[in-house]
C-alpha cells in the first residue's frame, strides 16, 4: 500500500510539471502576417487620454501613408453569400457574409484590437478582429462603440465563438 501511495504520489507530480510546462497557444492568428495575439482577451478600460492624442497624431501621419497605399492594394473580399446577424454568425464558418449588428464595446491592446458585437466580452457572440498591423488603416476605431454596423469578411471560429478579421476598413461600414 505504501508503494502504490508513493508511486501515485510520483505519478500526480510527473503530471503537474509537465501539464505547467506547455506552451499557451496564442488567441487569433493574423492571416496576413502570422501575428499572435494573448491567449486571453481583456477588457480593460481604454489608455489615458495623453496617450490617445499621441498614438492619434502618429496614427494620422501613418493613415495619410498608407491611404495612398491602400488604393493600389486589391482586398477582394469576395461577395457576401448573405447579410446576418451577429448571433448567427457560428453558422457560417469559413463562408464570406456580411454581419449586421450593434457593436457593444471596443478594446485595443498594443497587439488586436476587437470590436465586441451585441455585449461586451465575455458574452459577446461575435467579434471583429483588427490586428496591429493593419491598425494605420483604421486610426479611430473607437468612433465604432454604440453603433450599428455592417463587417464583411469570412468568418472563422475561435473557441466556440464566430470572428471576421478585418484587413481593409472597405470591410466596415457605420450604418
Amino acid at each position: 500500500m505504501k508503494n502504490l501511495t508513493r508511486a501515485l504520489a510520483i505519478f500526480i507530480t510527473a503530471l503537474l510539471l509537465v501539464s505547467c510546462g506547455k506552451e499557451k497557444k496564442p488567441e487569433f492568428t493574423d492571416e496576413t502576417t502570422g501575428q499572435n495575439t494573448p491567449l486571453e482577451m481583456k477588457n480593460d478600460e481604454p489608455k489615458k487620454e495623453e496617450k490617445q492624442e499621441t498614438t492619434a497624431d502618429t496614427s494620422d501621419t501613418k493613415f495619410n501613408t498608407n491611404q495612398q497605399n491602400t488604393k493600389n492594394r486589391n482586398f477582394d473580399i469576395g461577395k457576401p453569400e448573405a447579410v446576418i446577424s451577429p448571433l448567427e454568425a457560428g453558422n457560417y464558418n469559413g463562408r464570406t457574409v456580411t454581419v449586421k449588428g450593434f457593436v457593444a464595446d471596443v478594446y485595443q491592446s498594443e497587439k488586436v484590437a476587437y470590436l465586441n458585437f451585441v455585449e461586451k466580452f465575455p458574452k459577446n457572440p461575435f467579434t471583429a478582429v483588427i490586428f496591429a498591423s493593419k491598425f494605420s488603416d483604421f486610426p479611430d476605431i473607437i468612433k465604432y462603440k454604440n453603433k450599428d454596423v455592417e463587417v464583411t469578411g469570412r468568418v472563422s471560429m475561435y473557441r466556440e465563438k464566430a470572428q471576421i478579421i478585418l484587413n481593409s476598413p472597405k470591410q466596415i461600414v457605420v450604418k
